[in-house]
């Protein structure tokens, strides 16, 4: 952030966070348990007990899989999140995919997406 109090003097605020700022992007890749079959969705909506996909490939109602988030920060590194979830319903291309542990206080699955976990909390704070 410049402030600038006039055309002469220049003051430059540096923010100060505990995590780089990385931003969710709405690209998932999905692997399906047991098997070598990976897809990738585009996400639809997000809670902390699940995800919308649009995804052009069926799966089996309670098909375990893992959801690959992608993060990129503002200078290009990447960093990606994954979870297990299984398939809880869908239709025509879009598909749910409930969190096998969701995203709640003292959950084991907050240490897994420190991210993802703070792209919600700003969602639910209306940022």
């Amino acid at each position: 952030m410049e402030l600038t109090s006039n055309k002469t003097l220049t003051t430059i605020v540096r923010e100060r966070r505990l995590m780089p700022r990385f931003h969710l992007l709405t690209r998932m890749d999905i692997a399906v348990a047991d098997s070598s079959d990976n897809y990738w969705g585009s996400m639809l909506n997000l809670s902390r007990t699940g995800v919308a996909v649009i995804l052009r490939h069926s799966l089996k109602t309670n098909q375990r899989v893992t959801v690959r988030f992608h993060f990129q920060s503002l200078d290009g590194r990447e960093v990606i999140e994954e979870l297990i979830a299984k398939a809880n319903w869908q239709c025509g291309d879009n598909t749910g995919l409930e969190f096998e542990t969701p995203l709640t206080a003292g959950s084991p699955a907050l240490q897994k997406a420190r991210f993802l976990v703070t792209h919600l909390e700003a969602k639910e704070v209306g940022h």
